[in-house]
């Protein structure tokens, strides 16, 4: 069950991330995404809070806001089709190895 938490958290910061994005295209719709992201955002923290309880805390931050990062950077791809360098996606790709080798070396 823990991997879906992951999963969720992981989800519901990307959906943050894009509420931001879209709502900084328009002052119209700033504060409504402002807010909505926010609820997305914050809420997030409760399945991290959950992690917390069943692994150990540094794994679960650092798997969790990393993932997170790697999520959101790649819903804003998805959605708003950025121009994204070769370097960009090569820090993406250390990003994921970082997490690989922070998992590897908490089995000891």
């Amino acid at each position: 069950m823990n991997f879906v938490w992951l999963g969720i958290f992981w989800v519901m910061q990307a959906i943050a991330q894009v509420i931001f994005k879209y709502g900084s295209t328009s002052p119209e719709r700033w504060l409504v995404c402002f807010v909505l992201g926010n609820v997305f955002g914050a809420s997030s923290i409760w399945f991290l809070m959950l992690l917390y309880k069943a692994w150990n805390p540094n794994l679960a931050l650092g798997i969790g806001t990393a993932g997170g990062f790697l999520c959101a950077q790649a819903a804003l791809v998805a959605f708003f089709r950025p121009h994204v360098t070769m370097v960009q996606y090569l820090g993406a790709l250390a990003v994921a190895v970082g997490m690989g080798l922070f998992v590897a070396g908490g089995r000891g």
